[in-house]
C-alpha cells in the first residue's frame, strides 16, 4: 500500500496534502482513488461536450475538478481546470482537446495504478 501511495506521489499527486482529508486512512483513500478513476461523470462530460451542451457538461467537469482536487491528483486537476473554466462562461474553446488529454491521462492512471 505505502509502495502505491509513493508511485502516485512520483507521479505528482498531492497524497500527502490529501490525506488529512482522508483521516490518514490509506485504504480508503486507495479505494477513494480507483474509484474517482471510473467515474460515471468522465462519461457524462463526453456525452454533453458531445451534445454540445454547455450547462451539463460544466456541471460534469466541476463534479471532477472537485473530487479530483480532494484527491490530490494533480496531473488529472491541472487538465480540468481548462476544461471546467471555459464552460463556466459558456465557451467551449479548446475544452473537446482538454477532454481528450484529460482522459488519457486518465486512462494511463488506470492501467498503471489499478
Amino acid at each position: 500500500m505505502d509502495e502505491l501511495l509513493e508511485r502516485l506521489k512520483s507521479e505528482g499527486c498531492d497524497v500527502d496534502g490529501s490525506m488529512d482529508r482522508f483521516l490518514n486512512d490509506k485504504e480508503f483513500y486507495i479505494s477513494c482513488f480507483k474509484e474517482v478513476l471510473n467515474d460515471p461523470a468522465f462519461k457524462q462530460l463526453g456525452e454533453a461536450l458531445d451534445d454540445k451542451n454547455t450547462k451539463e457538461a460544466f456541471d460534469a467537469a466541476h463534479t471532477l475538478k472537485g473530487i479530483i482536487l480532494n484527491l490530490g491528483i494533480t496531473p488529472l486537476y491541472e487538465i480540468i481546470v481548462h476544461i471546467v473554466e471555459p464552460l463556466r462562461v459558456g465557451k467551449y474553446d479548446g475544452v473537446d482537446r482538454y477532454f481528450k488529454k484529460l482522459t488519457e491521462e486518465r486512462d494511463t492512471l488506470k492501467k498503471n495504478f489499478n
